[in-house]
């Protein structure tokens, strides 16, 4: 039997500000870990007073309550039923109203869950909190008028250019190619829509992402009507980051997506291309058969397939569609990967998220799908349910979510790599900490090459995988050597070997893995390519279709470094497969670039066949329950940019480069802040390890075990450095025994100015040399750093000038030491 997916049935709720509804909250129906949740954030202000709205869409809920929890989930500080509440048959809504008890700490944010039963259903909605103990409630309502009244004026040119066109920061580097993307450096017509004709826009809801009493990060999402031959809707995402001041606000950054809603419409087939719009082919998850005469595509949230034999277009999946046009199936807490497309047009995906409707409405997890194109079906194979956010969910499936046969799915959960049984709905971990490792795949997917690079140890060996078998095998070096993992070329494993004694500091203190062979050896494990240089090595590659970019070094003897030398490059004598239907840009007049695929045949629109796949039903449940409570060894960092997780590591430098380069958040697994951008004092020292430092001559003494002692001292911990350093202990481990409540943050390569958040918080800093010495950072100003040099005799608390202070560790290679308390 079969059936179209159910309707959407949980109603929806916002926190009100100002009687607004920012933004919108869905329903979870199972209990859900706050550990793993960031989602939006709202403050209250003096009198911890809130108001929310809940849309019924003709549900009946009652018996409201709500719960605060700590951020790390541990604590249960309120759980209250909620007594004001006023029902308005006429808009189907019911507003609620309560106060929180004085039991929460000021300026520090909290889980709020608000609870409701909905026709016998427990359903949770949850967000961040914070009491800022005033009025003023960290500027949120000024924040608030400037992104709505900035986001408004750009649909007005001439309002615009007296209200806006001064926060942009136009030049050459703004791409005012597409309007697919724009951003603070676009210029003022692009930003304000160029030539199009926006015949209409939706009221833009409005996502709080990051706020502090300086600064916050605001993420709108609307919709755009474009005007044209026939007129197409747009799913429109503006991001401001901004910065408060009593005198004015401060654009700190702007960027806006632009991407059109593809409906399977005979006008968007031409001849020989199928026309997506405006849109962003990074967007866009495009794959095809052996023979190209069928693929699938993402596009917005919703999965289509094209038999290029038979002119038939298939809408396989999505909780979004004309009959649907309902808010709770637009909402895009969810992801589409294409697994497998066969030859006769069968398409095997898997979708992560958030379940917006069907069967699993209101649940997060993994469900893996079956389409069947000679019967026009979907069949749902397994759902996997976790209790963590969406956007951890989608973020682990975009890591690694592939088939290994017709009955085993792979994916990461947690730290380790998960085999699923899609028969016999189980599962087994295959590969332990795999988050810990660097990990290559080909591009067919069929296997995984990963290898520990968390010690030199783990240079050892290479093992690879094959998904279909399971079976592993190892690559392994002489003795006296070491492999590097570098990728595929097509699917042949890339690899370096390099000598034990080639292995040499760089002028930054940095380890150069020297590879003096790079090899090439297909899926049966035989030898492809050697590539040798006498007297070159190479210390990194660059792997793209049939070519390997090599960068080279020479040892040079006097200096006792290693110098570069001319790139190289190996060729594959295979020849490059092009696509027989391709995803690409094409200029248009109207609409400057937009994507397209272009076919491999020519079509006829006319006689084009949409179909619209029914859903097999199935008696008992295809969940498979994954047991992910089991602590691991690792901290596993969460990197999160606007509404969603970029990257989950457990290498607190990755996790910090990312975060600083978009300007995000890094939060740990006890969902406590690592890291974010702005909000920093204009000047601020520790002056507890300054009074206790300065004018006492170090310069005799181990700087690296005076540093250590000093930030030790400093938390009121006095132990043996000096042995502990003498009995081969590292400065990370010191700390770590030392601090057993603390994580202890290594960030080697990361920027200096990053290191500013630490010390914003009075926590020092400690930055290795490459001569060996260690130095401490312990304050800044607007122009300085204030660092703890024991080297300098009595003189060893000082002011460096910004730049200097960077030159100086950016020439060292940036080896910076921390941590923070939980």
């Amino acid at each position: 039997m079969t059936a179209k997916m159910s309707e959407a049935t949980l109603p929806t709720l916002s926190l009100l500000e100002d009687g607004k509804a920012l933004a919108t909250l869905y329903g979870y129906t199972q209990e859900m870990d706050v550990t793993h949740i960031h989602g939006t954030v709202f403050p209250t202000g003096a009198e911890r007073e809130i108001s929310a709205i809940m849309n019924l869409y003709g549900q009946e809920a009652d018996n409201f309550k709500f719960e605060v929890r700590t951020l790390d989930g541990s604590s249960l500080v309120e759980s209250t039923q909620i007594t004001d509440v006023s029902a308005k048959s006429a808009d189907d809504t019911v507003t609620l109203n309560f106060q929180i008890k004085d039991l929460i700490d000021a300026n520090k944010e909290y889980a709020l869950i608000i609870i409701a039963d909905v026709d016998g259903r427990s359903v949770r909605y949850i967000s961040r909190i914070v009491w800022t103990a005033d009025e003023e409630r960290y500027y949120f309502d000024e924040k608030l008028d400037f992104v709505r009244g900035f986001s408004q004026t750009t649909f007005d040119k001439e309002k615009a250019a007296q209200q806006i066109k001064t926060y942009l920061e136009s030049n050459s580097s703004g791409d005012n190619s597409s309007y697919a993307k724009v951003n603070i450096n676009s210029s003022f017509n692009q930003v304000t829509w160029g030539d199009l004709e926006i015949k209409s826009h939706t009221e833009p809801e409005v996502l709080t992402v990051d706020l502090h009493e300086q600064t916050g990060s605001f993420l709108l999402k609307y919709q755009v009507t474009v005007g044209g031959d026939k007129d197409f809707t747009c799913n429109v995402e503006e991001y401001f980051r901004i910065r408060y001041t009593k005198d004015r606000i401060y654009l700190l950054n702007y960027e806006r997506t632009m991407n059109n809603i593809f409906m399977g419409d005979k006008s968007e087939f031409d001849s020989g291309a199928i026309d997506l719009k405006i849109a962003d082919t990074d967007n866009i998850e495009f794959t095809e058969n052996e023979g190209g005469s069928a693929f699938a595509f993402v596009s917005q949230g919703r999965l289509f397939s094209y038999n290029v034999t038979n002119n038939k277009l298939a809408y396989i999946f999505g909780f979004y569609d004309e009959a649907s046009d309902d808010p709770r199936c637009a909402h895009t807490d969810n992801s589409i990967r294409i697994l497998n497309i066969d030859e006769a047009g069968n398409v095997d995906f898997s979708v992560a998220g958030y379940m917006n409707r069907g069967i699993h409405e209101g649940k997060v997890g993994i469900a893996v799908y079956y389409y069947n194109a000679s019967t026009n079906t979907v069949e749902e194979q397994v759902f996997i349910p976790s209790n963590q956010s969406e956007e951890i969910i989608m973020a682990y499936a975009s890591k690694i979510a592939t088939l290994g046969n017709s009955s085993q799915f792979y994916m990461i959960l947690g730290s380790d790599l998960l085999a699923v049984d899609l028969e016999g709905r189980t599962y087994e971990p295959i590969i332990d900490n795999m988050l810990g490792c660097e990990y290559e795949m080909p591009e067919s997917g069929e296997m995984i090459a990963w290898q520990d690079v968390t010690s030199r140890d783990g240079l050892k060996s290479i093992s690879v995988m094959n998904f279909a078998t399971q079976a592993v095998t190892s690559v392994e070096p002489e003795s006296g050597e070491y492999i590097i993992l570098l990728g595929y070329m097509d699917e042949d494993l890339v690899y370096g070997l390099v000598r034990e004694e080639d292995i040499h500091n760089d002028q930054m203190g940095n380890p150069v893995y020297a590879m003096y062979s790079i090899r090439i050896q297909d899926k049966e494990g035989r030898l492809l390519e050697n590539y040798k240089s006498d007297g070159n090595y190479t210390v990194g590659t660059l792997i793209k279709d049939n070519q390997i970019i090599l960068s080279r070094v020479k040892w040079n003897e006097s200096t006792g470094f290693y110098e570069e030398t001319t790139q190289d490059q190996i060729m594959s004598t295979l020849e490059v497969e092009e696509g027989s239907n391709t995803l690409s840009y094409v200029n248009t007049d109207a609409y400057k670039y937009t994507a397209q695929i272009s076919l491999k045949n020519s079509i006829t629109a006319s006689s084009l066949k949409v179909l619209t796949p029914s859903l097999t039903l199935y008696e008992g449940s295809r969940e498979v329950a994954v047991d992910n409570s089991e602590e691991t060894d690792n901290n596993i960092f969460f990197v999160y940019y606007k509404d969603k997780v970029i990257n989950i590591t457990v290498n607190s430098a990755d996790a910090l480069t990312d975060a600083y380069t978009c300007k995000g958040v890094v939060m740990d697994d006890s969902n406590d802040y690592v890291w974010y951008s702005g909000n920093l004092l204009t000047s601020n020292q520790i002056m507890s390890i300054t009074n206790n430092v300065d004018k006492t001559d170090y310069s005799s003494e181990n700087s690296t075990e005076v540093c250590l002692r000093a930030m030790l001292e400093f938390e009121g911990i006095n132990v043996d450095v000096g042995k502990m350093l003498e009995e081969g202990y590292t400065a990370e481990e010191i700390l770590k025994q030392s601090l057993p409540g603390a994580t202890i943050l290594e960030y080697d390569g990361c920027d200096m100015n990053a290191m500013l958040y630490y010390l914003n918080q009075d926590i020092p800093v400690m930055v290795r040399l490459s001569d060996g010495s260690s130095m401490l950072l312990i304050g800044f100003n607007t122009q300085n750093i204030v660092l703890f040099n024991p080297k300098k005799g009595t003189a060893n608390v000082y002011k460096n000038g910004m730049n200097d202070s960077y030159s100086l560790f950016e020439e060292n290679g940036n080896h910076f030491l921390t941590y923070l308390y939980k």
